[in-house]
């Protein structure tokens, strides 16, 4: 056994791709920092683990290995687009026909084949402003040009993009999250996603519709139905990672007629289809095919999500509220697992806070600024907040350490 002598560096610089050698590019949530141990960081994203349906995996799971011929079954090979019992269950709950949905290693999978699919370097898309960042990883990569639709806490400026569309601006798609908008809470309104629905329709632009959050709604908020799939210039994007658990790695598309060829044949190009295994668990835990839904299915686990939700986001808000000096302004509580706060004190910095929170209080938190592209004069007093990770003792001790770093006299501009 040998070891090479050769300087890795210039290794990468003469065998790396254009594409793997390219610096990352893309903000994310800005850049990590140190934190004390026993820290209770309130970055959120992922259900909280009181609220994962363990014995229904469990019952699914032992259902399964009962099963030898099943069992056998999804441990071979399968199908790009996934297993016809789960697209069936799914193409019923979206009210389109099966080979429209295609299983995807959850939405972020699903997200990517569509860049893929749609565009070219240097193409036009149009993004929500303030947004959710980690979609620019994967598309930076395409480097599209990118046009900011303002999203206020009112809704969208839809008459700014209508002048920028009548000018010649031709983007290849509009990403949003309608229901429990990440990071703003916002819910787009029944009119405001008819008009572009019409604009898509008219200048020739998709939809992409990335609703993660659609069943976590807090109680007593109504939600519109989502873009009509009844377009051909709507897709929908989901996931079973909010609700069931993000390890399973599953979601699905809602494809129109045109892009279903296409997406399927890039999909098993890269890795074939996402694991029959894990398919089969959730197909008996959601009741698809002939299976009964266990411990109620996907509502009651998404049922318990939202009301323990509202609760944290209650909780959360409320504290800092009291004890943030001058408050707190929350634009919407409508559902979904983030809090996104805005400090009423303009004195207070956030970037000093966030530092003092993570070497003196113990916690952190998502600065505004990284959500926005276009509208850095509104990001200065903004902090998105995940209440859905922690249970409700962890919550309080975050929330109060964030509180007390925002009240340091040392964050004062």
């Amino acid at each position: 056994m040998t070891a090479t002598s050769l300087d890795p560096s210039l290794l990468a610089d003469g065998l790396l791709s254009p594409l793997a050698a390219r610096e990352d590019r893309s903000r994310g949530f800005g850049r990590g920092g140190q934190t004390l141990p026993g820290a209770v960081p309130l970055y959120g994203g992922a259900p909280s683990p009181d609220l994962l349906p363990l014995t229904a995996i469990g019952r699914a799971s032992a259902d399964l290995a009962a099963d030898p011929s099943a069992l056998a079954a999804s441990l071979q090979y399968s199908v790009p687009t996934g297993i016809g019992e789960l697209r069936s269950w799914i193409a019923r709950r979206e009210g389109v026909a099966p080979e429209r949905v295609l299983i995807t290693n959850g939405a972020f999978h699903g997200l990517s084949l569509l860049f893929d699919a749609l565009l070219d370097r240097g193409d036009q898309i149009a993004v929500e402003d303030p947004t959710y960042p980690l979609i620019f990883r994967d598309l930076q990569h395409h480097e599209p040009e990118v046009l900011p639709l303002t999203l206020t806490a009112d809704g969208f400026d839809l008459e700014a993009l209508q002048a920028r569309l009548e000018a010649g601006a031709r983007p290849k798609f509009l990403y949003t999250v309608p229901d429990f908008h990440n990071p703003t809470g916002f819910v787009t309104p029944a009119e405001q996603r008819a008009r572009i629905v019409e604009l898509a329709e008219h200048y020739g632009f998709v939809i992409v519709s990335d609703n993660a959050y659609h069943s976590l709604g807090f109680e007593g908020v109504e939600v519109p139905a989502d873009y009509p799939t009844d377009s051909e210039l709507v897709v929908h994007v989901r996931t079973f990672s909010k609700t069931l658990g993000p390890g399973l790695r599953l979601g699905w598309l809602v494809l129109p007629t045109w892009l279903v060829g296409p997406v399927t044949r890039l999909r098993a190009n890269q890795d074939q289809h996402s694991s029959a295994l894990v398919q089969a668990i959730v197909a008996r835990i959601v009741g698809a095919g002939d299976h009964a839904p266990l411990d109620g299915g996907l509502a009651a686990v998404a049922e318990r999500a939202r009301t323990a939700y509202a609760e944290r986001f209650d909780l959360v808000t409320g504290i800092l509220n009291a004890q943030v000096p001058g408050g707190i302004a929350v634009d919407h509580r409508t559902g979904g697992i983030f809090g996104w706060v805005r400090v009423r004190d303009e004195r207070i910095d956030l970037a000093a806070a966030q530092q003092l929170a993570r070497a003196r209080y113990g916690t952190d938190a998502v600065l505004g600024r990284f959500f926005f592209r276009d509208r850095p004069e509104d990001d200065r007093a903004r902090v998105r907040i995940g209440i859905s990770h922690l249970a409700p003792e962890q919550l309080r001790s975050g929330a109060e350490r964030l509180a007390a770093s925002l009240a340091d006299p040392e964050a004062r501009r």
